[in-house]
């Protein structure tokens, strides 16, 4: 029964962690291995000696110069042969009956990718329309209803250890602030992955105030950040021709916010998101 391969990266979210680490007590019969990469100043080891678990785990030193998809590598360095890899956020809480649903869900075998839902305000809206067109073709307008999904949040999904080889077994470190989710999903997609998302299996994301990655967006543009990694995921998964298309696109909109907002900094970012994209 033991055949998950856990994978909680953390920073500056103790208390966070030690919550989530206590709700894994209920799953501790599927565990193989939990490996935690902390980045938080003083190691987080020491305080969670004192947690009652039932199960064994182990604290890999992360690089707090790195972005979370580096922790997630570091971790990966420990896997055995688990048939499944879990990968968790630290600010995740889980209830018994979210993870009995997760083996449910699992055991027709069918399912390559389980990506569980997270509770929102919001989330039976059917009316929901989106801006941009990777939103529209991998979210659905009603979140409460599960079905196939391009996105796969790499902070909270369960894959095939197979699956997850066939896609790489790494997770791509040029992400930073935006884009991973897209990246993993399409590698997975091509990698032949059948990805579910199934909200009936319902998690709470406490969006803690402190810690994870918001110090990597104090030190970046987080609007040219976000261009130059859209123009990577383009230039990495689709042909010239699409890419040339969206830059194109998004050229024209910014000459529309030059125009009627007198705004040039969606324009510069667009110019400069492209070239700099060039390099990765």
């Amino acid at each position: 029964m033991n055949n998950f391969f856990l994978v909680i990266p953390t920073r500056e979210r103790l208390e966070c962690l030690k919550n989530l680490l206590t709700d894994l007590k209920a799953f501790s019969s599927y565990i193989s291995q939990v490996v935690i990469v902390d980045q938080t100043e003083p190691c987080v080891e020491d305080a969670l000696k004192q947690l009652p678990l039932n199960y064994a785990y182990q604290v890999v030193k992360g690089d707090k110069s790195k972005s979370v998809n580096h922790s997630r590598n570091l971790a990966l360095d420990y896997y055995e042969n688990e048939e499944w890899l879990f990968f968790l956020d630290d600010d995740l809480r889980i209830s018994e009956q979210a993870f009995q649903k997760i083996i449910e869900h699992l055991a027709p075998n069918i399912i390559d990718v389980l990506i569980p839902g997270i509770a929102f305000d919001g989330m039976y809206q059917e009316d929901v329309k989106y801006t941009s067109i990777l939103d529209t073709i991998a979210k659905p307008n009603n979140f409460s209803k599960g079905r196939f999904r391009l996105q796969v949040c790499s902070g909270l999904n369960i894959v095939k250890s197979q699956t997850f080889k066939d896609a790489g077994f790494y997770f791509d470190e040029t992400f930073t602030i935006w884009g991973d989710d897209w990246d993993y999903g399409m590698r997975l997609l091509q990698a032949g992955a059948n990805i579910y998302f199934q909200p009936n299996i319902l998690v709470e994301h406490l969006h803690a105030p402190i810690g994870g990655q918001r110090d990597m967006k104090k030190q970046l543009n987080v609007a040219l950040e976000k261009e130059i990694l859209y123009y990577y995921f383009l230039r990495k998964h689709f042909s010239n021709y699409v890419l040339k298309q969206q830059y194109y696109t998004s050229i024209f909109i910014g000459l529309r916010r030059l125009i009627y907002n007198l705004s040039i900094t969606p324009l510069k970012n667009t110019l400069k998101g492209y070239k700099i994209s060039i390099k990765y």
